[in-house]
């Protein structure tokens, strides 16, 4: 049964979703320390440990982004999301039980390899999404991300007061309740006579699915601007604390102000500022117009160490989280737009997956950049990825019928 566009009950499980996704991501937060204190008594080891789990969540959601994608193009959106759901509470528990340092890294790679199904999610906006709102919805979705990130967080400090693994159970429960939710509301939205034509073990490899989600020109360019911006982004998520500390002498309840203001403005820029934005300017003046306040925010943070100023902070912050979310959104869309059908969860998970390629590299990358060249050098390099993604996507021509080609878009 196909879904309907006016129908609210799927959009809001799709919104649920969304939001338990990033709810699983950043619930961790607040007490993953503690929890890895439990195995590794050696303080010195923590920080590395915490960023191996870290990377773990990533990595693994890296490689099942594309295959789940692709499964939800030869089985439906609806069972994908659904187990995948379902393999995020397992993670859950398994992290929340722990007994031991494997354990809890079983846990987060169980949770980082459903954390893919986010592209069959955004396969079921473009199934079910005239093309000219799919910007707005995924401003919507946007917006529920922002707000796991700043509730997630809140849930896991709170629910820390019973005990250190109570948030995973509590995130556990209610991935399971949306299920049976799903169950009940959510319609499959991929009609049998669009799915692929097949699905074998090829399709398993993830790196012959995020080829096949390149073989499109113009979905080429918009990945490789994706990835762009997203290394930034990555960066200033593990540097920017560093940043506070060494140039305004903040501590952690500033930092933590902080990353509430760039959930919220996330919030305010892809719920309320989008859907105005989309009908003057269309999907890509808004993408082009988000990158250009991603950039002027980098810029803004690499001049703390001349200008150290908190209102600096603050600013830049403020004017790069609203870019990044309206660019998102707007992005997603885009990639949406120049994908045929029958590839949508394919491409969006390939997406996906280069985001969490991103999520890897920029980190890793970016704490080297930051130890040994300090903050300006790593803000003006980040920035300098932010325009090199700016002109590539000022380049790119007006998209046309989505077909498998190898010349450049």
């Amino acid at each position: 049964m196909n879904a309907s566009p006016s129908k609210k009950a799927p959009l809001l499980f799709l919104l649920i979703t969304a939001f338990l996704f990033s709810v699983g991501i950043s619930l961790v937060f607040p007490v993953l320390p503690y929890i890895v204190a439990r195995y590794v008594p050696q303080v010195s080891q923590q920080a590395a440990i915490i960023g191996l789990i870290g990377a773990a969540y990533a990595f693994f959601s890296f490689f099942s982004a594309p295959v789940l994608g692709a499964l939800s193009d030869a089985y439906g959106r609806r069972p994908v999301l659904i187990l995948s759901l379902v393999g995020s509470a397992t993670g859950y528990v398994i992290f929340g039980i722990g007994g031991s340092l494997w354990v809890l890294f079983v846990g987060r790679i169980i949770d980082g390899l459903c954390a893919g199904g986010m592209g069959a999610l955004f396969g079921y906006v473009a199934d079910t999404t005239p093309e000219d709102q799919r910007g707005k919805v995924f401003g919507q979705i946007g917006a529920a991300v922002g707000a796991g990130f700043i509730i997630g967080p809140a849930i896991g400090g709170l629910a820390s007061h019973l005990s250190l693994s109570a948030p995973m159970f509590l995130a556990a429960g209610v991935s399971l309740l949306n299920v049976l939710w799903g169950l009940f509301v959510l319609p499959e939205s991929l009609p049998v006579s669009r799915r692929g034509k097949r699905f074998d073990a090829a399709h398993l490899n993830p790196l012959k699915q995020l080829s096949g989600a390149l073989s499109y020109p113009a979905v080429r360019r918009l990945v490789t601007v994706s990835v762009l911006f997203a290394l930034p982004m990555s960066v200033m998520q593990v540097t920017v604390a560093l940043l506070g500390r060494d140039t305004l002498g903040w501590g952690a309840s500033e930092v933590s102000t902080l990353f509430i203001l760039v959930g919220a403005s996330d919030i305010v820029g892809q719920g309320v500022l989008l859907p105005y934005l989309l009908r003057v300017l269309k999907e890509r003046g808004v993408a082009i117009l988000g990158l250009g306040m991603g950039v002027i925010g980098l810029v803004g943070l690499a001049l703390l160490t001349g200008f150290p100023y908190a209102v600096l902070m603050y600013a830049s912050t403020l004017v790069f989280a609203i870019g990044e979310g309206i660019f998102t959104a707007s992005q997603n869309a885009l990639i949406s737009i120049a994908t045929p059908a029958e590839a949508q969860g394919q491409v969006q998970g390939g997406a996906e997956a280069f985001g969490s390629l991103a999520q890897i590299a920029g980190p890793l990358g970016g704490g080297q950049l930051y130890s040994r060249l300090g903050p300006g050098a790593t803000y003006g390099a980040a920035a300098g990825l932010g325009v090199a993604a700016l002109g590539l996507l000022l380049g790119q021509k007006p998209l046309v019928a989505a077909v498998p080609a190898s010349e450049p878009a």
